[in-house]
């Protein structure tokens, strides 16, 4: 839970920054913590366990090792492990309500752990991509697909980034629950006024913030790409707003296609930012690989970007979710080709009607007031918990 992350982190922070701390307990792995911090008030509200006895390898030797130094660490931790003192804070603290947020297979494997403190609790799955679809973890006496099958089996009503990611699980795991709720990144939209990128401009400023991982990356460099080819006839930048691990990562890629790096911004900072670019980059994979996770998967930038009213184009296949969204409320315009001459040509028609486009503005900011503010994601939150 760290608002400056991004991403899962910076969504289950927002979603949960109504509740009072002493109300609240954070369980989350040790690794997890130290990648993400625990943002304020909840920092003192966490606790950590460690399936990693062993710790898997990030060199080139994690390919040979990693996949049976996964396997010895869930099986030592399935006979093993107890997660003791974790299990009598539950106990202590007593909730009504548990909600099981996995990012990765150990939260799926915290969970199963700890289930039996969790007898006299409603428990939520909540889920926010498609992880699974990739995950073969095995272990002695268990494996990753049969603990989550039994997690949403065993409870009726589901947490998720959307209907389609609900109906995927759904259909993979032939489970069907009672009640969903599709729940977004909120937004605070205290103080905020909407200021409309009218003018048509000589040279416009294109803005993509937020990590570049695998279910993005390609539909990023499309765009990169097609901005660069564009380049040749009119003045155009594209911005790069992002951790400086994830630009040292990705940044030799990006060595011919003149993308500026703007640093990482902090989260109370980035609506000012945003708001400087004309146009909001929003990139979903096109390759088969990360096909569920494009499907199921809505983007927590996106609630931000429609914040700083200006124009949001995703760039993405048609079943994006990222592209259901930005269709349903009318709010962004949608590139759906990864051939790089036609994705520049549709570009260019959207800069050269620049002026015409300020009504998808209106709409995102319109549907962000009406279903995306901290007070309307808080109360239907709380009334689905409720029930």
């Amino acid at each position: 839970m760290n608002v400056d992350k991004g991403g899962f982190s910076q969504t289950l922070y927002n979603i949960f920054s109504f509740v009072k701390p002493e109300n609240f307990l954070f369980i989350t792995s040790e690794q997890a913590r130290k990648i993400a911090p625990t943002s304020w008030p909840f920092a003192s509200r966490t606790l950590t366990y460690n399936v990693e006895i062993i710790p898997v390898q990030k060199n080139r030797m994690g390919k040979y090792v990693n996949k049976f130094i996964s396997w010895f660490n869930y099986s030592f931790s399935e006979i093993f492990s107890r997660f003791t003192k974790i299990r009598l804070a539950i106990k202590n603290f007593n909730p009504e309500v548990v909600i099981a947020a996995p990012s990765g297979a150990e939260g799926v494997f915290a969970y199963h752990k700890l289930k039996a403190a969790f007898h006299d609790s409603k428990i939520v799955p909540y889920f926010m991509d498609d992880w699974l679809h990739q995950s073969h973890l095995q272990w002695l006496g268990g494996n990753i697909q049969c603990l989550t099958k039994q997690m949403l089996n065993e409870n009726d009503a589901w947490m998720m980034i959307s209907e389609s990611l609900a109906a995927i699980f759904s259909e993979r795991y032939l489970v069907k629950p009672e009640r969903i709720l599709e729940i977004h990144n909120p937004v605070d939209l205290n103080g905020v006024v909407l200021s409309l990128p009218v003018q048509n401009k000589e040279e416009f400023v294109i803005t993509y913030a937020g990590a570049l991982w695998s279910m993005h990356f390609d539909a990023f460099l499309v765009m990169a790409k097609a901005i660069k080819l564009l380049q040749k006839k009119r003045k155009i930048k594209l911005v790069l707003y992002t951790a400086e691990g994830n630009w040292e990562w990705r940044k030799d890629e990006f060595k011919d296609l003149n993308v500026i790096y703007g640093g990482f911004i902090a989260y109370k900072d980035i609506n000012k930012k945003l708001a400087e670019a004309d146009c909001l980059l929003v990139a979903s994979s096109f390759t088969g690989e990360w096909q569920t996770h494009t499907r199921g998967s809505v983007q927590t930038k996106i609630t931000d970007y429609m914040k700083a009213a200006r124009l949001i184009i995703g760039c993405g296949p048609a079943y994006a979710a990222n592209h259901r969204f930005l269709k349903k409320y009318n709010c962004g315009i949608c590139i759906e080709t990864n051939e790089v001459r036609e994705a520049a040509k549709q570009l260019d028609n959207i800069l050269d009607n620049i002026k015409r486009t300020n009504q998808y503005v209106l709409n995102g900011f319109e549907a962000l007031r009406n279903n995306f503010s901290f007070e309307k994601v808080h109360r239907r939150l709380h009334d689905f918990l409720d029930v």
